[in-house]
């Protein structure tokens, strides 16, 4: 009897590790799977960036190429914040920053050429109607926007005729164009020339019109933008203030502003300043946000 209560008790003493180690294998089984999901997911992610996205701005960049830049970043440079910094959050923040920097690049990047894309758009449309004008036709006038048009309107008007070229129809291209840019001016033009190409009528006046009403929208948005760029800057400070205050706590009292990390109180003080914060950020967007 005693042999089997012995039995009993060291199996029922070797349970609870066997148990554990067995939680803790399937942990790393899940968390590896997650992993490996998450590194093809990425590199998908990154592929489509370079293949399209990038490409659609006229910026060429191998696949591989960007996967493996991205791949060493995400490797060295949280590495290199932990050995300077020796501290687990801010190693964590730099992979996030990596993670998601293309993306935010990008973004940046569109917004850029889109808006330089408005801007050069009333020269381009008048210099259409003036070669109108002086006798040639639609596809003579499309041709002088690349030749003397500055980027990145003289590339997006050169892929559309080299489209045309390869056989796709120029009202195709156009709306390839329209969809392409998103623009609402570039919407106003393609319509514009098929209009007029359907039903006639005195194409280079109505282009002429159309170009001086887009340069009153670039001017009254330059307008707005200044008027506004103090509310924003106003934003980008208040909604940083923070974070900032936060890092500076953290760095000379590091014992109490670790609770904020390690205790569920503290992860709820986290939540509501991050979601004030994302209120805040909405509200003064909202505001400062005005559409021509």
């Amino acid at each position: 009897m005693s042999l089997f209560a012995t039995a009993g008790g060291a199996w029922a003493a070797a349970l609870p590790p066997m148990l554990a180690a067995a939680a803790l294998a399937i942990l790393a089984v899940l968390a590896a799977r997650a992993g490996a999901w998450g590194s093809r997911h990425h590199a998908q992610r990154m592929a489509r960036l370079s293949r399209v996205e990038l490409a659609e701005l006229f910026v060429f960049i191998e696949p591989r190429r960007l996967v493996r830049l991205n791949l060493l970043a995400l490797v060295s440079l949280p590495i290199l914040v932990g050995l300077v910094t020796a501290s687990l959050l801010l190693t964590a923040g730099a992979f996030a920053t990596v993670l998601v920097l293309p993306a935010l690049l990008y973004r940046r990047l569109r917004h850029r050429r889109l808006r330089a894309l408005q801007r050069q758009l009333p020269d381009a449309i008048t210099a259409i109607a003036a070669s109108l004008r002086g006798g040639a036709g639609l596809w003579q006038a499309l041709e002088s926007v690349p030749r003397h048009q500055p980027k990145p309107v003289s590339q997006e008007l050169a892929l559309v005729l080299r489209q045309h070229r390869l056989g796709m129809p120029l009202d195709e291209a156009l709306q390839g164009l329209a969809l392409r840019t998103g623009l609402h001016d570039i919407r106003m033009l393609v319509a514009t020339l098929a209009i007029a190409r359907d039903l006639g009528g005195g194409l280079a006046e109505v282009l002429e019109r159309l170009s001086q009403a887009v340069r009153r929208r670039v001017a009254m948005e330059d307008r707005i933008d200044a008027l506004t760029a103090q509310g924003r800057m106003q934003g980008r400070i208040v909604g940083a203030l923070p974070v900032l205050l936060g890092a500076v706590l953290y760095v000379m009292e590091p014992g109490p502003m670790s609770r904020l990390f390690l205790t569920p109180v503290g992860w709820l003080v986290l939540a509501i300043v991050a979601a004030l914060e994302l209120v805040g950020a909405l509200l003064i967007r909202r505001i400062v946000k005005i559409d021509v």
